[in-house]
C-alpha cells in the first residue's frame, strides 16, 4: 500500500506501522474529496432523472420512477438528435485526425520557421469559441462573407446559405468544429512523434523501406496508442459539445443539427423539466460508456502489439 502511494516508508527493510498510518491519514482527506466531487453530482443527476422536478418549483419534486425516461423515449427529436450527434462526432474528429496527423508530420521535419509555424497552428485552438463561431458565420455569409464570395468568384458550386439550409448546416458545423479543434490533435501527435526512437527508422531504411512503408510499419504503430486515447477524449468532448452547435445553428434549421446537448438545454430552459433533461443526459452517458469500452479495448490491443 505504502509503495503504491509513492512514499518511501521502508526502515530496515520493513514498512513501519506508524508511517503507514500517517500516510493513510494524509491520503484520506484527498481521497474523500475526490470521491465526493466525482460521485455526488452524478448520483444527484441520476436521482433527478427519476423525479418530476420543475426548474422553478423544486419544492414540488416528486418521485416518478421511469416516467421521465418513458417520456424522453417518445420525444420526436430524441433519436434524430443522437443520430445527428454521431454523424457530427465521427465526421469532425475524422477530419481533425487526418489534418492533425498531416500537420504533425510536417512540423516534425526540420525547416526554417518551424517554431513560428508551430505557434501559428495553435491559433484556432486558443481562440474563444463564441468569437470563432461569430467570425465563421460572418465569413460564410452570402451577403458579406469573404469565403462565400471567393468561392463564388471561382464559379464553384456553393450553397446560398451555409447555416440556414438543412442540407448544408451540418457539414458547415462540422467544418467549423474541425477547424477549431484540430490543433489538439497536432499537439498530441507531435509530442509522441518526438519520442519515437530514430534507430527504428534507420533500421527500416537499411531494410529498404520507403517513406510510406516507414510511416505504415514504424510511425503509425508507435502512434496508435496516442491516437486511440486522443480519439476517446475528442469523442467525449465533441459528443457533449453544446456551444458550437448552439452558437452556429441552435439545432436548426428544421432540427437538422439538433444534438442531445441542445435537446437537454431546450428541455431544461424551454420546457423547464429538470427530470427529463437529466434522463436525456444519462442516455448520453450510456452512449459514451459504450464508446469508451470500445476505445479502451482498442488501446489494449495496440499496446499488446508494441510489446
Amino acid at each position: 500500500m505504502a509503495e503504491r502511494l509513492g512514499i518511501t516508508l521502508v526502515s530496515g527493510g520493513k514498512v513501519q506501522t506508524q508511517d503507514l498510518v500517517m500516510a493513510l491519514v494524509m491520503f484520506l482527506p484527498a481521497f474523500l474529496v475526490l470521491v465526493f466531487l466525482g460521485t455526488y453530482p452524478i448520483i444527484t443527476a441520476l436521482i433527478t432523472a427519476f423525479q418530476r422536478r420543475p426548474l422553478f418549483d423544486l419544492d414540488s419534486t416528486v418521485w416518478v420512477g421511469l416516467d421521465n425516461f418513458t417520456s424522453v423515449f417518445q420525444h420526436p427529436q430524441l433519436w434524430n438528435s443522437f443520430s445527428n450527434d454521431i454523424v457530427f462526432t465521427i465526421a469532425s474528429i475524422s477530419i481533425q485526425t487526418v489534418v492533425g496527423m498531416a500537420v504533425a508530420l510536417l512540423l516534425h521535419q526540420q525547416f526554417t520557421g518551424r517554431n513560428i509555424l508551430r505557434g501559428f497552428v495553435l491559433f484556432s485552438y486558443v481562440f474563444p469559441v463564441a468569437v470563432a463561431a461569430i467570425i465563421w458565420r460572418f465569413m460564410l455569409s452570402d451577403s458579406v462573407g469573404i469565403i462565400h464570395h471567393l468561392i463564388d468568384a471561382w464559379n464553384l458550386p456553393i450553397p446560398n446559405t451555409w447555416f440556414a439550409s438543412p442540407k448544408t448546416a451540418m457539414p458547415s458545423v462540422i467544418m467549423v468544429t474541425a477547424w477549431k479543434y484540430f490543433p489538439f490533435m497536432v499537439i498530441t501527435f507531435l509530442a509522441r512523434l518526438q519520442t519515437i526512437d530514430v534507430t527504428l527508422y534507420e533500421a527500416a531504411k537499411v531494410d529498404g523501406a520507403n517513406a510510406l512503408q516507414r510511416f505504415r510499419y514504424v510511425t503509425l504503430p508507435m502512434l496508435m496508442p496516442v491516437i486511440i486515447i486522443t480519439l476517446l477524449l475528442r469523442t467525449i468532448w465533441t459528443f457533449n459539445n453544446w456551444e458550437i452547435v448552439a452558437l452556429l445553428t441552435q439545432g436548426g434549421p428544421v432540427y437538422s443539427t439538433i444534438t442531445p446537448p441542445i435537446l437537454v438545454y431546450d428541455t431544461l430552459f424551454k420546457e423547464f423539466s429538470l427530470g427529463r433533461a437529466a434522463a436525456i443526459s444519462f442516455l448520453m452517458v450510456v452512449t459514451l460508456l459504450v464508446a469508451m469500452v470500445f476505445y479502451l479495448y482498442a488501446y489494449d490491443r495496440s499496446e499488446e502489439r508494441l510489446t
